[in-house]
């Protein structure tokens, strides 16, 4: 079947036929009359996990495709018209798969750059045989013949008719006239398959053969000064390249042809000399890379290049869902020039690798399932250690079935450390323009794809010794950029790129076919032999940044380390530790090529990402050495006064390494916050850190889950909050990792502070922990260690510690949990050493008259045995001891955040009932010897005011509380209470809630 190509309005200097599209005919594949096929058929058969068929109603998976902008519907598909499916499945644990990923590509992690082996995946991720046998099971009750499962577990194929795939998945289809007369057809519904199996599958691909997919290059022109871009030579011509001994310049066809290297053009060793990437005949030996095409590729081509520059390196091919010589021939200077572009760029910039292409389909044919199975072959071959497409289509006309299937492959190839290179398009902000005509902004899949560095353009310009680089954009094309509309926030992009969804590129490297890339092709109107032209688009950027990979994965550092792999978590983790030394950031120009898009800026921005590869730091930050985490019991240090990590009000720890960003954490997101090595904090061989963070500027109800960078995130929380425009703080204590950063996510958008009260390291440096029976030490509203019952405004309180509540004269740093309540106005609490300098960093928040808050604080003690409450607006103050830290006590550990209680799952906490919950033997905590235990305690579904206290099982109840509230608030709070001996806790509430409790580490 072939496809129509699409024209490229107002591109006068786009390639054409790159779109890929021939007038495609729905042909029957019998003969028997056209038959509308009704979208009334339902999936039959049900089955269980393993089981037999059964009789389970059936349920959608997805949504149905997008009829495309200015197409219309033509009447019915022909019920015998062939379908080639992939019914695609579910990891047996998808959340299992992302924590690995994460894992395998952060330093310091026990896993990192363990990557799986060759043929591992299907065992340790793929679905379980049970699914997949199931999932067939339903398919052959549906009337469908299943093939052989992939590999990799994830796709069972399945051919059959319109008419077969109408009645086994309930769809009904339709041909569509596209706006350039194309003719496809496409599904009306969404597939079905019985309810317990539709679980397991994440889509049905190859129901719609609507597919815009293309190479991202611009139309060659002629490698001649006085040739324009699109101007051909008359008359035919044969020529011989002789083959001359390897340097990084070009033969005579470029030299002499009047044009200036590093202006008109850049050969590989110029542009290498721009990245700082090396140039020797031998760049990137042992290593492998593979190249996705959907067309051929003249040999001739690749072999008058090879002699042009000097090289003899391994090119071979891999042919998926076609043959050798099959599809059009790469013989008329446009089919076949992708291919030489991807494969001859990566020849000069690593001729010591070797190349795999992997073929699928022309592009004029191939369909959506055509293009999954080539990413699926080059991911279960595990043959390269990385991979460079530069194909692509709009995201918002790409089906959810084909990209959630995509994800789960390149999920694969990052597990199996594979790194991923994609171009992220030549039509500036409006990446759909050439598929629908619309203007408005889109990006390109696979460049948004989560597990892929999409990779957009830039125009450079060498001068004597000075290389300038700016965005490549005009009316003729420009980089692709923008923001995802299919793919949450990633967390590695948290704090460089504030969008409310993936943002797109990563990175970026020279596209501008004004100064582009030269190749040889074939063009039989000009040459019987391989032409010398010059061509550009981001599908040079995406192998130029492949040969970046290829020559770090090549160096003695990831030789010793491991292989890059997954890229995108070292290349942002690399930005903020150290942006001018790893990347050559872009900062002028835009990609507003056919509607207002996006201007670049210093440090990231959507149109050239972090910029160019600076090689020689990026190397060192991409294949950093392993390391390891501090583990084990510890011992606590405070801070003479908290340090300020993190401020997005004001870009303290937010943004890149030189260039902060003052924008709040946006919903979903993610912000990496760098713990050693910062605010007087060891480099080194810290297990946790005490932090009180806050949230201010809140734009609605959220939470907000603190954990150690490069593990998973845990169903617990630290912080909540009910509204809009609320200032609130919890203290917490937080597992480092091995990279020693913490990451704090957020629900809702916000402002984010954390200030660092102390740390924990892995030896006997610092004091340890002695739990108290809460006792008050200070109340406001009773005379309690103060000497009046009225409110406190704008003053300090000095707070008696040694030598009352159990706190003996030894005690270097006190457990408090203050309580602001009946406040007036907005206001905060700081508390510091009596006699030091007050701090700039708050430890209790208020917004509103009327506020009752709680909070956990260390504070070191004054040498006067006092500590300094200043309170900042008018409120009553209470202070609650629970504990003290000395050079005698018990060690902490941290352990992996756990929620222990949630009562909405049971039965919420009546008013004056008490609670007890086992704490010894729960998760890595162990069965005996446990003295206390680090817990975030939060209150929700509140019926009432109220208070909550907490303390030893078979002790007393104490009249200190750990949480105050009011009706219909949500308040969470760190408390470290007593363990009792048969190993509990006992929770009170003096009202009716729900109450939740999440470890974070014992004292024992």
């Amino acid at each position: 079947m072939a496809k129509k190509v699409h024209a490229a309005p107002g591109r006068p200097g786009h390639a054409t036929a790159k779109t890929g599209r021939r007038a495609r005919a729905i042909v029957a594949a019998s003969t028997v009359a056209v038959a509308l096929i009704a979208a009334t058929g339902t999936a039959i058969g049900a089955v269980g996990q393993g089981g037999a068929a059964g009789s389970g109603a059936p349920k959608r998976i997805g949504a149905a495709p997008h009829v495309p902008a200015g197409a219309t519907m033509t009447g019915a598909t022909a019920s015998g018209t062939k379908l080639h499916l992939s019914v695609n499945l579910a990891p047996r644990d998808p959340q299992s798969l992302a924590d690995f990923v994460t894992a395998v590509s952060t330093p310091g992690n026990a896993q990192y750059h363990h990557y799986l082996a060759k043929g591992q995946f299907a065992s340790v991720f793929g679905p379980t045989r049970a699914t997949i046998a199931g999932v067939s099971r339903a398919l052959k009750a549906a009337g469908l013949s299943p093939g052989k499962v992939s590999p990799d577990g994830l796709s069972i194929p399945v051919t059959a008719t319109a008419a077969q795939a109408s009645h086994a998945f309930g769809t009904g289809f339709r041909n569509v006239r596209l706006k350039d007369g194309t003719t496809d057809y496409l599904n009306t519904s969404a597939p079905s398959l019985p309810a317990n199996v539709a679980s397991s599958v994440t889509g049905i691909v190859g129901l719609s053969s609507v597919n815009t997919v293309s190479g991202h290059h611009s139309a060659v022109r002629r490698a001649s000064r006085h040739s324009s871009a699109t101007a051909s030579v008359s008359g035919r011509s044969s020529r011989t390249v002789t083959a001359h001994t390897y340097t990084p310049a070009l033969c005579a066809d470029f030299t002499g042809s009047g044009l200036t290297d590093g202006t008109d053009y850049y050969s590989p060793g110029k542009l290498a000399g721009a990245y700082g990437m090396s140039s020797s005949a031998t760049a990137g030996a042992g290593q492998t890379v593979a190249v996705f095409e959907l067309e051929n590729v003249d040999a001739g081509s690749i072999a008058a290049y090879q002699s042009c520059v000097g090289t003899s390196t391994s090119v071979s091919n891999v042919y998926v869902d076609t043959t050798a010589g099959a599809g059009a021939p790469a013989t008329d200077g446009s089919v076949g020039v992708e291919s030489a572009l991807d494969i001859e760029d990566l020849i000069g910039l690593v001729p010591g690798a070797a190349i795999i292409d992997y073929q699928g389909p022309d592009a004029a044919s191939a369909t959506d399932q055509n293009v999954l199975d080539v990413y699926q072959r080059m991911v279960t071959d595990d043959q390269a250690q990385v991979i460079s497409t530069s194909w692509g289509e709009c995201e918002a006309v790409e089906s959810s079935a084909t990209a959630n299937a995509e994800n789960t492959v390149f999920a694969e190839a990052a597990a199996q450390g594979q790194s991923v290179v994609a171009a992220s398009g030549d039509d500036g902000s409006s990446d759909c323009y050439r598929a629908t005509g619309s203007t408005a902004k889109a990006v390109d899949d696979p460049a948004s794809q989560p597990y892929v560095t999409g990779v957009g353009g830039t125009t450079m310009t060498t001068s004597g010794s000075t290389t300038t680089q700016t965005t490549w954009g005009n009316a003729n094309g420009g980089t692709g950029g923008g923001v995802s509309s299919r793919w949450a926030p990633v967390v590695y992009q948290g704090g460089v790129a504030t969008t409310s969804k993936r943002a797109v590129p990563d990175v970026s490297a020279l596209a501008d076919p004004a100064d582009g890339y030269p190749i040889y092709f074939q063009d039989d109107s000009q040459s019987a032999t391989p032409v010398p032209g010059l061509v550009g688009g981001t599908s040079g950027a995406a192998p130029t940044w492949a040969a970046a990979i290829v020559q770090a994965n090549a160096g003695t550092a990831c030789q010793a380390n491991g292989q890059v792999g997954f890229l995108n978590n070292a290349l942002y983790k690399a930005a903020r530790s150290s942006y001018p030394t790893n990347f050559w950031d872009v900062t002028s120009g835009d990609n507003s090529v056919y509607a207002t898009g996006y201007t670049a800026a210093a440090g990231y921005d959507e149109v050239t990402g972090l910029g160019s590869p600076k090689e020689a730091g990026l190397t060192t930050a991409l294949c950093a050495a392993k390391g390891t985490a501090a583990t084990g019991a510890s011992t606590f240090h405070p801070l003479s006064s908290p340090k300020r990590l993190l401020d997005t009000r004001n870009g303290t720890g937010w943004g890149l390494s030189s260039i902060p960003t003052k924008k709040p954490l946006v919903a979903g997101g993610t912000a990496p916050v760098k713990i050693e090595g910062a605010g007087g904090i060891p480099s080194s061989g810290v297990t946790a850190v005490v932090l009180n963070l806050t949230v201010t500027g809140t734009t609605g109800a959220g939470s907000l889950i603190a954990w150690a960078d490069g593990t998973a995130k845990p169903s617990t929380s630290n912080l909540n909050w009910t509204g809009a425009s609320q200032t609130i703080a919890a203290s917490a204590t937080v597992k480092v990792a091995g990279d020693g950063v913490v990451d704090l996510y957020t629900s809702s958008t916000t402002h984010l502070i954390a200030d660092v009260q102390g740390y924990y390291t892995s030896d006997t440096t610092g004091s340890k922990y002695t739990a108290l029976a809460p006792a008050r030490l200070l109340d406001t509203r009773s005379k309690v260690g103060i000497s009046t019952t009225s409110k406190i405004s704008n003053a300090v309180i000095s707070l008696k510690v040694r030598g009352h509540g159990g706190v003996p004269t030894g005690a270097t740093s006190v457990v408090l949990n203050l309580t602001a309540t009946q406040t007036v106005g907005g206001g905060y609490l700081e508390a510091y050493p009596e006699g030091a300098t007050r701090p700039t960093a708050s430890n209790v928040n208020w917004s509103a008259t009327g506020t009752t808050i709680p909070n956990l604080v260390v504070v070191p003690i004054g040498s006067d045995g006092n500590v300094s409450i200043y309170v900042h607006g008018t409120s009553h103050v209470i202070a609650d001891v629970s504990g003290y830290f000395s050079a005698s006590g018990s060690a902490f550990d941290t352990v992996t955040p756990l929620r222990l209680l949630d009562t909405r799952q049971t039965t919420a906490l009546g008013a004056g009932k008490t609670l007890a919950v086992q704490i010894s033997g729960r998760d890595t905590i162990p069965s005996t010897g446990v003295k206390a235990v680090v817990l975030t305690v939060t209150v929700t579904g509140t019926t009432g005011s109220g208070y909550l206290s907490a303390w030893a099982d078979g002790g007393s109840r104490p009249t200190a509380s750990n949480l105050n509230w009011a009706q219909g608030k949500t308040i969470a709070n760190q408390v470290i209470v007593p363990v009792g001996s048969d190993g509990k806790v006992d929770f009170y509430a003096s009202s009716t809630t729900h109450v939740i409790a999440d470890v974070a580490g014992y004292i024992g």
